[in-house]
């Protein structure tokens, strides 16, 4: 589904009876948060961010549209042989795992150099403008209600709801 179809919706069913009806400015800005969210309760794509290791170097930046791991698998010797293998994420008492101090980077503190590890993550959405709603949608259309649903409350939470607006 192309976004202009999705504005056009929210348009014509959620947001028909606020100010935002003909603001696809706002629309969109709407649709963007919405998309964060849904791409933040669902891993509706999954990127991989592989990594070399270097020794002496802990601490790795990760890819601008991280937004959140969902594994990490790196190489263990077992038996003079390099194995992948899933390590754990932000376990404090195992050696092997891997750990994310921030949004924006990754530490790996058993590093040998050479070894790779992988990093199997959710990216963040992309943010569409007005110029691209002649775009395909990056979402799956079963997801297209929820999304509309989500842009019709956050148009609603700007209506008064005070006695004087209800009479």
């Amino acid at each position: 589904m192309i976004i202009q179809d999705v504005v056009d919706l929210a348009k014509y069913s959620e947001v028909s009876s606020t100010a935002i009806k003909d603001n696809t400015d706002a629309i969109l800005l709407f649709m963007n948060a919405g998309m964060l969210e849904l791409y933040n309760r669902f891993p509706i794509k999954v990127e991989e961010h592989v990594l070399a290791l270097v020794e002496g170097t802990t601490l790795y930046t990760l890819p601008t549209n991280f937004m959140y791991p969902l594994s990490a698998h790196g190489e263990v010797p077992e038996n003079e042989i390099n194995v992948m293998v899933e390590l754990p994420i932000n376990e404090e008492d195992d050696l092997l795992s891997v750990f994310f101090p921030n949004h924006t980077q990754v530490q790996i503190p058993a590093v040998e150099d050479g070894a790779i590890v992988s990093i199997l993550y959710v990216p963040k959405p992309v943010r569409y403008t007005v110029s691209d709603v002649a775009l395909e949608l990056d979402l799956p259309e079963t997801l297209i209600e929820p999304l509309l649903h989500y842009i019709g409350y956050k148009a609603h939470l700007g209506i008064r709801s005070d006695a004087q607006t209800e009479t």
